[in-house]
């Protein structure tokens, strides 16, 4: 476009992104984060259509809040003129009351449903799924309720039992008082289920209830050796017997499995590595809690199971380095999670995850583990390059202000960091500013690193770390894309929170929880500032009075979530006009007589 003056001719461009081709759109889209693509959507009628492509939707929640759900209320009543379909639906604490023409409408484009603590009951669940003939994923998860109220009936020759032909996962997690009619009539709607999970079930039970029904699930996944390919029965305590009979289901090869080992292994006719031997093709292992899980399975496993991607061993307090030095035969690893396994020493770490062989390591979880020493860690950091997510929370010995610039030089790729409680870390470490020693140091040149050059970062918890102060944040905290950020217990002041509020844009979720120096012109500046943000977190916060209320309700247009509780300074008529905030949906706040 040009303009011409009297005295100049100038020239400028002005994009013109609605004459981009559509699939142009879509692929750009696939590189944001969902509160962008809705921003640039609601910027521009081009990614606003490119926003309706089936794989935008798919890759979105729509995700509904304990409600009464029903048509003439909020929000199904505005759901029902929407102007796209939900693919994937959560239900979190509904209770449902009549007919609903939400399922109608929408049940034939739903291909995931996920209830959670709902109270429903057997006839509202079946006119639900009579309608999402498409369904590909169905998660039933802590609805006691459901199956409180459902009786086996006898002397009845005919009961309805949808069948959805697409169905291939069944989640029944967290129900302690699932029986055999229940489990049966489910898995009977899936005809081609290829995926189980029964985690967290049967708590709480009598011992005779729990083997009964512990025995009916195996007796399924016996008939069904040759389709089930995933199954989940982590948190849920077995014994021996059942991992034998486990272990002697023919032709069974699956290729993700969770299970949580508790009872003593025996020497002799082991169940656990019997399994390990005959599961060749694992690529997920979960084995949270296994209390009982020692250096010879893990051996087993490492020797076994040579396609493994995924191996969970939080709180497996058995393992030690003799174990961990085994998995460096394990060269497809992508998610490695050690957290709370105490006994492992920087000679593990060392000899079983340092190898050379670890390019495609994506995720590390090394929490609580105090023996790791600030060599070990710098040697981490030069060689695991490309990972996504690391949590060092609760390891203070290793992160200090001379290991924590490898991190922000050699991992420049990092999404999530977790520092919680790493105490010895500090303004100096954060910044690289009047550091002791400089991370490179040649003659008289000299470089450091900060927290700026974890540029794609989205999750940083610095909660504990208390020797990070306002400077920190006023001179290097420039963070684009951070999404949440956990300031628990640091000692910081509204002049550090006014750089936050300038230099993170996006941020959605902020926690300043028990930080003493937060007060009411702190909330006034993020409330102004961070136009995201959908929850705030101000638990303990003795400064913050009802004028910091007043700004919530005055800025705040997105927030969803929000902690006052230890706030006495604010009162009971400060919390009611709360209630002006349309998007707020839950209040945690301090119980009054």
């Amino acid at each position: 476009m040009y303009e011409h003056y009297d005295d100049k001719f100038l020239y400028y461009f002005e994009p013109f992104f609605e004459e981009l081709p559509f699939e142009v759109m879509v692929y750009l889209l696939r590189f944001l984060n969902p509160t962008d693509r809705c921003a640039l959507a609601q910027a521009c009628r081009g990614f606003y259509e490119g926003l309706k492509h089936p794989l935008m939707l798919r890759s979105t929640w729509l995700h509904i809040y304990e409600v009464e759900f029903e048509d003439n209320i909020e929000p199904v009543r505005c759901l029902l003129t929407a102007f796209r379909y939900f693919p994937n639906v959560k239900l979190t604490k509904i209770m449902f009351r009549n007919r609903s023409d939400f399922w109608a409408e929408f049940g034939e484009s739903i291909e995931e449903l996920w209830f959670e603590g709902c109270v429903m009951w057997k006839q509202k669940l079946l006119s639900i799924l009579r309608y999402t003939f498409r369904l590909k994923r169905l998660t039933i998860e802590s609805c006691p309720d459901l199956f409180r109220s459902w009786k086996q009936l006898k002397n009845l020759t005919v009961t309805y039992c949808p069948t959805l032909p697409k169905l291939t996962h069944i989640s029944l997690a967290g129900n302690n008082r699932l029986e055999e009619h229940h489990f049966d009539f489910i898995v009977g709607m899936a005809p081609k289920l290829n995926s189980l999970d029964v985690s967290n079930c049967f708590k709480g039970v009598e011992a005779t209830q729990r083997f009964r029904m512990l025995d009916h699930v195996l007796h399924y996944v016996e008939e069904h050796r040759h389709s089930i390919r995933h199954f989940y029965i982590g948190d849920t305590p077995i014994d021996n017997l059942f991992l034998r009979r486990l272990a002697d289901i023919k032709e069974l090869q699956l290729n993700s499995l969770s299970l949580m080992v508790c009872e003593k292994i025996p020497s002799s006719e082991a169940g656990i590595v019997d399994l390990i031997n005959l599961q060749t093709n694992l690529t997920y292992l979960d084995l949270t809690r296994s209390l009982a899980l020692n250096d010879s399975c893990l051996i087993q496993i490492a020797s076994c199971m040579p396609q493994l991607e995924t191996l969970i061993l939080n709180r497996c307090w058995m393992i030690t380095d003799y174990g961990i030095l085994s998995i460096k035969q394990l060269t497809r690893l992508r998610h490695i999670d050690l957290t709370n396994c105490e006994r492992i020493s920087d000679v593990g770490i060392s000899g079983g995850l340092l190898n050379h062989n670890r390019q495609k390591l994506e995720k590390l979880y090394l929490g609580l583990l105090a023996s790791i020493g600030e060599v070990v860690f710098t040697k981490i950091s030069f060689e695991l390059t490309n990972l996504v997510v690391l949590d060092l929370g609760g390891c203070s010995n290793c992160i200090n202000d001379r290991s924590i610039q490898y991190i922000f030089y050699h991992m420049a790729g990092l999404k999530e960091l977790n520092l919680d409680c790493c105490a010895k870390l500090s303004d100096a470490g954060m910044t690289g500013i009047d550091l002791p020693e400089y991370a490179i140091s040649i003659w008289e040149y000299q470089i450091s690193f900060s927290i700026e050059d974890l540029k794609r970062l989205r999750y940083l918890n610095l909660h504990g770390c208390y020797r990070i102060t306002d400077y920190a944040f006023r001179r290097k905290f420039r963070l684009i894309e951070l999404r949440e950020l956990v300031l628990e217990r640091l000692q910081i002041t509204e002049y550090g929170v006014e750089k936050i509020a300038l230099n993170c844009p996006s941020l959605e979720i902020i926690d300043f929880s028990e930080c003493q120096n937060v007060n009411d012109r702190c909330v006034e500046i993020v409330a102004q500032g961070c136009i995201r943000l959908t929850t705030l977190k101000l638990q303990n916060c003795p400064l913050i009075s009802d004028l910091a209320i007043d700004h919530i309700v005055k800025h705040c247009k997105t927030l969803k979530q929000l902690n006052i509780r230890g706030c006495y300074r604010i009162s009971a008529e400060a919390e009611e006009r709360l209630g002006t905030v349309r998007t707020l949906r839950h209040v945690f706040a301090n119980e009054r007589e």
